[in-house]
């Protein structure tokens, strides 16, 4: 399903090149992400998604733009290869294939609305603070904080045995990774990251 290489996502990092935080590093990382979750109200950047295949050796890369609008708008344009729209907004998600539109309600299904509530906590950084979803270890790599996070739902831990979210000095999500049971991983990227900069309403209109 298209929405699910979503996320982002996977190649497994090397934990022993990693040092895991203290407690006291944990609190602090997390309040200082608190922070930043409750100060976001807009942003927007441009990512590349890297998704590899346990069985086929070739890579698919897809690029395009991401607006996240405070407390659930969501839109993942993809220009490259080809225009795939996802929007995320009012308990509905929205799918433009390049004119082919389609309408779901999150609402009337649990397992959309966990997934939505995944996309949208790893862009807004809220995902840590679902701990009853979800076990989260941190680990420190170069000045980047790397968070490991294992789902507890049973219908999330069959598509995702783990997600990785990767953060800058700035505190700023700059990597997401989805790992799969089947080893398939996609890796998203994120560039030229606008924090809190006006979005112009007509980017949200489905």
């Amino acid at each position: 399903m298209r929405i699910l290489s979503l996320l982002l996502f996977f190649f497994s990092l090397n934990l022993a090149a990693q040092q895991e935080l203290s407690k006291k590093e944990v609190a602090q990382f997390q309040e200082k992400m608190t922070a930043k979750a409750n100060e976001l109200e807009t942003l927007q950047a441009n990512f590349m998604q890297t998704k590899s295949m346990e069985m086929i050796a070739n890579e698919t890369v897809s690029r395009g733009k991401i607006y996240y609008q405070n407390p659930g708008k969501l839109k993942w344009k993809y220009t490259e290869p080809q225009d795939y729209i996802i929007l995320f907004i009012e308990g509905k998600l929205h799918i433009n294939d390049a004119g082919d539109k389609s309408v779901r309600n999150t609402a009337s299904s649990k397992l959309f609305g966990k997934i939505a509530n995944l996309i949208i906590g790893s862009v807004n950084g809220k995902l840590l603070q679902d701990n009853e979803n979800f076990d989260i270890s941190y680990f420190k790599e170069n000045d980047n904080i790397i968070a490991v996070i294992i789902p507890k739902d049973e219908h999330l831990s069959q598509m995702f045995s783990e997600i990785q979210m990767q953060f800058n000095t700035e505190n700023l999500v700059e990597k997401v990774s989805l790992i799969e049971e089947s080893g398939d991983a996609t890796v998203i990227e994120f560039s030229e990251i606008q924090w809190n900069k006006d979005i112009p309403s007509s980017v949200f209109q489905p």
